[in-house]
């Protein structure tokens, strides 16, 4: 019996310390963070915590329907982005973009500020910078509200998980919100802004990043060179030969070098002829890149003699790259398409490597070379080609795939149905 009334009483208290509706702010925390054990059901206790005067027990709500998940917490987490604390409007934005990216909460929020800063050029990111595929699509009402975020809130915090939000979301529709955002001249929000606008890849807002190409922060000019580079209008070139002509700093250099390579324009030929024999090694590679991305055939015999000269990797890596981009599509021991497959093994320079065989790709010579690949390769470039082929492959990579799927490999199986999965859904 005593032990019976003790535990009613344990019980009766436990309640109590967690009372939603209590005068004292600890308790309505503790009851907010309990509904995340109710599951589903807990999602309409939560919404009346959502308006608490205390900023801790909203914040706690928040946490708990990122927890909870499912479609029924979208529409909560929607309202908490209309909160008056960064906080919140951090934490909702973290979580809606979990429900379509599920782990996203616990590590994605965890943005690199730093771009720019350690790297000349950074377009060959791998899994730390997360973005849904592009058969998922968010709802219409999310993206709006995080683009008023990105454009209105007065927190910095919040405008930066937001806008990093949109880019993980690929939220084109916010396009004008994210360029409102750009006049808060934050660090943060700016890096977030410029990283959305490389994952939504909406090449007709790129004349309206050109003016930042001459920011006075290096940082955030090298950022926008990246991005304006990556949206692919060519009609960044002149903007940015502007912008070489008005610099003195080599890594900006560096990164304008890179970026005109991206674009390929024959007025930048005089650019890469001087720089293909510097002895900066970054500058060798962004040289050969935009020759090579040029593709002219009377270019190829030189660049032949300077693949079997080179020692440095990055620039091997560029002139494997041009010199299958003019037509070396065979496989071979020392072939450059076969050192791009090679390098897939390298873990310090393997994100380059990927990055230039799925701009190779879409040439159905270089496709046919990589299925035959597939026969020979080992875990790791099986892996990696199962991507490519999935992002950039065409019809005739369905079979390679389908039989890739089969592997005895658990992993190998894995990526290769995913990537057959994503090249059905674009053949569609």
């Amino acid at each position: 019996m005593r032990l019976a009334l003790l535990s009613l009483l344990m019980a009766t208290t436990l309640a109590w310390s967690q009372d939603p509706k209590s005068a004292d702010p600890k308790q309505r925390v503790k009851a907010a963070k309990a509904m995340a054990k109710d599951g589903a059901p807990g999602v309409e206790k939560l919404k009346p915590l959502l308006s608490d005067v205390d900023a801790n027990v909203r914040r706690a709500a928040v946490e708990s329907l990122v927890t909870i998940g499912g479609q029924a917490t979208l529409e909560p987490l929607t309202y908490s982005l209309t909160d008056g604390d960064g906080e919140v409007q951090r934490m909702a934005s973290n979580g809606l973009v979990n429900f379509y990216l599920p782990g996203y909460y616990q590590s994605g929020w965890r943005g690199r500020f730093k771009r720019g800063a350690d790297s000349v050029m950074d377009r060959f990111r791998g899994a730390d910078e997360p973005v849904t595929p592009f058969y998922v699509e968010a709802r219409p009402e999310i993206i709006a509200a995080l683009g008023k975020v990105t454009a209105e809130s007065a927190s910095m915090d919040g405008r930066a998980a937001a806008a990093r939000a949109l880019g993980v979301l690929r939220g084109k529709a916010a396009s004008e919100q994210l360029l409102a955002a750009l006049a808060t001249k934050n660090t943060a929000v700016l890096y977030e802004v410029l990283t959305a606008f490389e994952k939504i890849r909406n090449p007709t807002v790129a004349p309206r990043l050109f003016y930042m190409l001459r920011d006075p922060d290096e940082k955030v000019q090298l950022a926008a060179i990246q991005t304006v580079s990556l949206l692919g209008n060519k009609e960044a070139n002149a903007p940015l030969r502007e912008a070489w002509e008005r610099t003195k700093s080599d890594k900006v250099r560096r990164a304008l070098l890179e970026a005109m390579a991206m674009l390929p324009d024959e007025a930048n030929r005089p650019l890469f002829e001087k720089y293909l024999l510097d002895q900066d090694e970054l500058m060798r590679a962004g040289a050969a890149e935009g020759l090579g991305r040029l593709a002219k055939a009377d270019d190829r015999s030189r660049m032949e003699t300077l693949w079997e000269g080179e020692r440095k990797i990055r620039p091997r890596l560029s002139l494997a790259y041009a010199l299958v981009n003019m037509g070396k599509y065979e496989i071979s021991e020392l072939s450059p398409l076969q050192y791009l497959i090679n390098t897939l093994n390298h873990k310090a320079w393997k994100g380059v490597a990927l990055g230039f065989l799925k701009d190779l790709a879409p040439e159905a010579s270089v496709r046919f070379a990589l299925h035959t690949a597939l026969l020979q390769a080992n875990r790791d470039e099986k892996i990696a080609l199962a991507e490519i082929l999935g992002d950039r492959g065409a019809k005739d990579s369905v079979e390679p795939l389908e039989t890739l799927a089969k592997d005895p490999d658990a992993e190998v199986a894995s990526e290769s149905l995913r990537a057959l999965r994503v090249l059905r859904l674009r053949l569609q």
